[in-house]
């Protein structure tokens, strides 16, 4: 007996025609931890070799407090949505990337604040963006930045994919402009 696939984060795909009007506050409304993307810039090729618009869709992903079916991921989906499957999500950050085509240079790039995140949901966007401490460094020696503090104030206001890897490698970070500054550097 074949044992039904289970994952704690679900997507699916719909076209925005399909969806009724309040859509975005029905997805609001399930109290679910997710996000969403509009894609209305993406294109096709028409058999003629002609690149048409595609017509706008969302693609949105759900994430349960722990593993569930199929479908009770679509059970989740309020019905008047017409979502006739779901996939299940095999790695978070890597699903995020693709609402933003970050790894499809083929296709329209989407921003981050075009994701709408819903009911607490959080995904790293350093590992999104690929941020490590290179990046961090170049980032320091830049700018010049001597503390913390203003370390933080700046990734905050201009660079808040930065925040993540800064938050969760904070001794790293310290320690290594501290020692700048000891070097007088």
């Amino acid at each position: 007996m074949a044992v039904a696939k289970k994952s704690r984060c679900w997507w699916f795909v719909q076209l925005i025609e399909n969806l009724p009007d309040d859509w975005a506050d029905q997805l609001h409304g399930l109290m679910l931890p997710g996000c969403y993307i509009v894609h209305d810039r993406d294109l096709k090729i028409e058999e003629d070799g002609t690149e048409v618009p595609k017509k706008p869709h969302i693609h949105c992903m759900v994430e349960f407090g722990s593993p569930v079916v199929a479908s009770s991921a679509l059970d989740a989906i309020p019905s008047d949505f017409g979502v006739a499957f779901v996939k299940p999500v095999p790695n978070k950050v890597g699903a995020y990337r693709y609402l933003l085509h970050y790894d499809q240079p083929d296709k329209a790039r989407y921003e981050q604040d075009e994701v709408s995140h819903m009911a607490g949901f959080r995904v790293n966007i350093s590992n999104v963006y690929n941020i490590d401490f290179r990046d961090v460094y170049d980032l320091i020696n830049e700018l010049k930045i001597t503390n913390f503090a203003a370390l933080m104030s700046v990734l905050v206001e201009f660079r808040p994919e930065y925040v993540d890897y800064v938050s969760s490698h904070v001794n790293l970070v310290k320690a290594y402009m501290t020692d700048l500054a000891r070097c007088g550097i």
